[in-house]
This record gives structure tokens, sequence and C-alpha cells, in this order.
């Protein structure tokens, strides 16, 4: 974020300046938008989750995550696709909150590409010997040893989440006055306003 706070008071800016920490956060490990909160529901309860950003489309208004194919948000999403996004950097003061829907890709062109652009160390974990979240005796026995088992292979347990988002929510935390202010993309064009913080 630059020293000047150009988007203070201005809406327009204020949205570039969100997409550009999102942006940021699918390369710069050391960004808090790197490692946001998905939350999903499972019937009447809401299940939460720290994810890595892959990828953001601005133009789609889709990020892009990975998981296992075996692990318990699948079937969340499957039974609803409802899903938000949260991020908050204390350094930056600044929070973004996303509304939207996460579609699944099992075993498709998207998922495959994604695979081929993952690296080998990311795609060690899709090799554990069962589903995550199973309760288990001992850790040891799922210890992955690289030259015990066929990367490749974890493949078949891979998938894609992308979330497309039709509601951006920014706060920006000053001492001089927060702003606070909400994207929406419900209708046909984009809606923009201040929101009291």
């Amino acid at each position: 974020m630059s020293e000047k706070i150009d988007f203070y008071n201005s809406l327009e800016l204020t949205l570039i300046e969100a997409e550009n920490l999102i942006s940021d956060g699918v390369d710069n490990s050391k960004s808090m938008f790197h490692t946001p909160v998905l939350s999903t529901f499972v019937n009447e309860t809401i299940s939460t989750r720290t994810v890595v950003l892959r990828e953001f489309n601005l133009k789609n208004r889709t990020l892009r995550f990975h998981t296992d194919s075996r692990s318990g948000k699948i079937q969340e999403l499957k039974e609803n696709s409802i899903s938000s996004v949260h991020g908050y950097d204390p350094d930056l003061k600044v929070q973004i909150r996303l509304k939207g829907k996460t579609l699944v890709h099992i075993n498709d062109e998207i998922s495959k590409e994604a695979w081929a652009e993952s690296r080998e160390m990311s795609k060690m974990c899709y090799s554990v010997k069962d589903s995550p979240g199973i309760k288990i005796s001992s850790p040891e026995p799922f210890d992955l040893i690289k030259e015990e088992i066929d990367i490749e292979l974890g493949y078949d347990n891979f998938a894609v989440l992308l979330f497309s988002y039709d509601s951006l929510e920014f706060l920006f935390l000053k001492g001089a006055g927060h702003r606070r202010s909400l994207f929406d993309w419900n209708s046909s064009q984009l809606k923009s306003s201040w929101l009291i913080p």
C-alpha cells in the first residue's frame, strides 16, 4: 500500500486498492491476503478454514484455491455453494470481505491445468493415505516420505475451488477516521457505497 492514502475518500480508488491487495496475495507469501479465510455452510452452522490464494482473476472476480478432494468441504460446497472469503492485514489495517459462491473442480480441465502449474512440494500434500480430518491413533504412519510416494498419483485427491464474488466490503482503520465501503455486482452494473464503519 502506498504511503499516501489516495483511496481514503474515493470509492473508485478504494476498489482498485482492494483488487491490488488481493492480486498481490497470489505471489506474495508475506501478504496476509495470501492466506485468507474461506467460510462455508454445514447445514445451519458455519465452517471456516484458512486457504492459500493461488490465482486471482480480476475480470471474472474469481479466486482460486486448492484442496484435497476427500475433505469435508467438498460435500459442503456441493450441497451449498454460498460462501465468503475474509482477509485482514494488521499492519495495513485493512479488512476485505468477499461474498459469493464456490464451485468445485475435480478431474477436469481446470484441475488438470492447476495441477500442472503446482510445485512438487504442494503436490506431495495430496498423497496422504486417507481423508483429511479422520481420527487416527498416531500421526507417524501418515508422514510423507518423498522417496516412498509417486507424487503424480496425488492428482487423484486434488481439487480446485473457484470462488466467484458479487460483493466486496473494504474496511480501513485510521485514527483520523475509519473508512468502510461496499461494492456490489448483484445487479447489471456495479453499485458502490460508503458505510458507517
